[in-house]
């Protein structure tokens, strides 16, 4: 019976340190994951537009308006914000035909698509892009600025995969949907 214990308290005491040992080994091997950066876009009123995780994309659309002759070359211009390892990568494009009748993530779709170009930001870092005309009296000075931030969280959840925030409304789709963000431009997940 005494051997029966003592097997019993030295087969438990070993057990348990291999599991001490196992989370232990586990915390010095494993990294920090990556902190989840978002993209701050100058607007009059900023939107922040949390970016993808690897392998998915968020799309942020910003209508341009036309000028005082009632023309405008492009119609939108498109942000893709997405993290690549703990940086922020952000792909620019424009976009021309008739935005008044887009409401859905195809309509956008439909759309004329021009490359204009795409940085890798850190987060704090700031970039003006100067390649695009006076976008008008939306866009902060004309031009489009955008800085990398840490991103937008939720009061009861951690990080909605999918979300912006304009002048205090906090928008979030959901996978598949596009949403106007609180007059700033649309959100598409």
């Amino acid at each position: 019976m005494r051997n029966l214990k003592a097997n019993l308290l030295v087969s438990t005491i070993l057990l348990l340190s291999l599991v001490v040992l196992g989370f232990a080994q586990k915390n010095t091997n494993g990294s920090d994951p990556p902190r989840r950066l978002a993209l701050q876009i100058g607007l009059n009123t900023p939107m922040t537009v949390n970016a993808g995780n690897e392998g998915s994309t968020l799309k942020a659309y910003l209508r341009i308006p036309s000028d005082a002759n009632g023309e405008s070359r492009d119609s939108a211009v498109k942000l893709e914000p997405k993290m690549v390892g703990n940086n922020l990568e952000v792909k620019v494009t424009t976009l021309s035909g008739d935005t008044s009748a887009v409401k859905s993530c195809t309509d956008w779709a439909k759309l004329n698509v021009s490359n204009v170009t795409s940085y890798t930001l850190k987060e704090g870092e700031e970039v003006t892009i100067s390649k695009l005309p006076d976008l008008g009296s939306n866009f902060k000075d004309g031009k489009l600025t955008f800085r990398a931030v840490g991103a937008i969280a939720l009061q009861a959840r951690t990080v909605e995969p999918c979300c912006a925030s304009c002048g205090g409304s906090t928008c979030c789709p959901g996978v598949g949907n596009c949403l106007s963000c609180g007059g700033c431009g649309s959100l598409c997940c």
